[in-house]
């Protein structure tokens, strides 16, 4: 899953400098969709628990990703069959 990094903003002499992130924040996975942050962190996007902030890019970002997997874990979902009645449960 290809996945862009995240967007952090300081001031620094009253100028507004962007740079890459070391990941994102969780009120940022929170407000994208994603409830579990150690099933975020399994499915390859990086999680900085220090960070305070939440920039509207990086959720909007992250909304598509967590549509994603939605839809598949729904999928996987429906796909499941139901088990077979082996001799000892008749």
């Amino acid at each position: 899953m290809n996945v862009l990094k995240s967007i952090v903003k300081k001031k620094r002499k009253g100028r507004e400098l962007i740079r890459n992130g070391r990941g994102y924040s969780k009120s940022e996975l929170k407000q994208a969709g994603f409830d579990n942050i150690d099933l975020t962190r399994i499915q390859g996007i990086q999680v900085d628990v220090l960070r305070k902030t939440s920039h509207p890019e990086n959720i909007e970002q992250l909304k598509p990703i967590a549509k994603k997997l939605e839809t598949r874990n729904n999928q996987k979902k429906v796909q499941e069959r139901p088990k077979k009645e082996t001799k000892q449960q008749k």
